[in-house]
Order: structure tokens, then sequence, then C-alpha cells
């Protein structure tokens, strides 16, 4: 049986996060992640997670300067600092939440730098992450994501991610595949799916092109989770999608799969 998990800063926005936890529980999901729960008081989502037993599966590291348009300091030249304090507060949350997946965003194409130096960065970078993290059981993930929603992104592509993997050569690294961006990457879900699974911890899933509901999109997204839970799938699949409806409405989509 698949275990989906909500992502609190794509679903349930119309609360505020003190009913996110229960708005998820109510509507069937069994896990919670999100990308910016450290912008929230450490004491409230540890509170809410008490009262709903809901696992957060997966957070984000601070990402930079998001409104200004960064997506990550993993790659950025010259923010050392930055870089270990996002880990640290990223640590800090997890440890008390009891999440063991971070995804650590690489941040976008530096001009300052050649392709092959902001390559090497980013992997000294991850290395660092994966090192600080694995004594409180923590695995790093990177995520490919599509050059249209995220057009200067560093990492945009899925083999350009497992060479990354493999050259950070850490046990406590993998992949997070998020089938939305991987259609709009490359296509080919299921055999994508299947090339990356030793490397894959975390998957995400969204309706393609209007990244909604699974099944209000192109493809057959049934098929590729009965092919992911045929594959005896162990990890979580985090719904990170806007809904065409308010989703305090009735999340149909959801009942297959409990």
């Amino acid at each position: 049986m698949l275990k989906l998990a909500a992502n609190l800063d794509w679903l349930f926005t119309e609360f505020p996060m003190v009913q996110r936890f229960h708005a998820a529980q109510d509507a069937g999901f069994q896990g919670v992640e999100g990308l910016f729960l450290w912008q929230h008081p450490q004491a409230l989502l540890c509170a809410l997670q008490q009262q709903t037993a809901l696992p957060v599966v997966l957070m984000n590291a601070p990402a930079g300067d998001w409104q200004n348009g960064e997506r990550g300091l993993a790659s950025l030249p010259g923010r050392d600092d930055d870089f270990r304090q996002s880990l640290h507060i990223a640590r800090q949350y997890a440890l008390a939440l009891g999440c063991r997946q971070v995804h650590v965003m690489a941040g976008n194409r530096a001009s300052k730098l050649s392709f092959e130096q902001q390559h090497q960065l980013l992997i000294a970078r991850l290395q660092q992450a994966c090192d600080y993290l694995a004594g409180a059981d923590i695995s790093v993930l990177i995520e490919p994501l599509n050059p249209q929603d995220m057009p200067n992104y560093f990492i945009n592509r899925f083999d350009q991610a497992a060479g990354i993997i493999e050259q950070v050569g850490r046990e406590n690294i993998g992949l997070q595949f998020d089938i939305y961006h991987c259609q709009k990457i490359h296509g080919n879900i299921i055999n994508n799916i299947q090339r990356y699974w030793s490397i894959i911890k975390h998957v995400q899933i969204a309706s393609v092109p209007g990244r909604n509901e699974p099944g209000t999109g192109e493809l057959d997204d049934n098929r590729i989770l009965n092919v992911i839970n045929n594959m005896q799938y162990q990890g979580w699949i985090g719904c990170e999608y806007t809904p065409q409806n308010a989703t305090t409405a009735p999340v149909n989509w959801l009942s297959t799969y409990l």
C-alpha cells in the first residue's frame, strides 16, 4: 500500500498552518511534508504533529532569499556561512519533528563560475551536508527541476542528478523523483522510474501540465502509481499540487490508495 503525504505549502493553503495538519489528517493523508516548515515555530509544528500523529516525511532546508528569486544555496559561491546556517536550521527542525529526509536545493546557475566550477562546488557542499546530517540519521535529497518552471535552476536533468549523487559518494544522499518535473523534462515516466529506481528515496506527484490533482492531466497517474506500488516501493509519495478546487472539498483521488 502506498503512503501518501500532503505537502502543506501546496495543499490546504486556505488555512493557517495551525489547521493544516488536521486538514491533511481529515482528508486521509498518512503523512505531511513541506517546503518552508522552518518558517513556523518549531514548538507549534511539534504540537500539531503530536495531535495528529502524522509523520513529517520530508522538509526543505532554507533556500536563500526566495522572494528575490534564490532557489537554494548549495552551488552558490560566497555563501558558505549561509549554507551552513541553512543546514543547522534544517537539522534542528528535522530532529524535533522526526523527519529523516531533507531536500537541499542547489540554487540557480551562477554567472561568476563556469559550469564545471559550480558543479564541483555543489559536490563539495552536498558532501558537507551529508556528513553533517548523517549523525542525525537524516538523508539529503536532490531534485531536478524543469526549465519551464525553474528556468535557471542548476540541476535540470535526471541523468545530471544521478551523476551528482554518484560523485558525492555518500550513503545518505538520494534522488527526489518528481513525476511532474520528469514528464516536463524527459517524459517516459515509467522507464525513468525504473532507470533511477536504485537511487530514488522520495517520490512526488502532480498532474501534467496543470500541476493539479493526479488524474486531471495528460498522464495515466493511476497506472504510474500502480507500477510504483508493484515495485514494492517502501518510501513516501509527496502530493505537491495545486488543487483545482479548495482542498476542503473531498480529495476523491485518494480513496483508491487508502
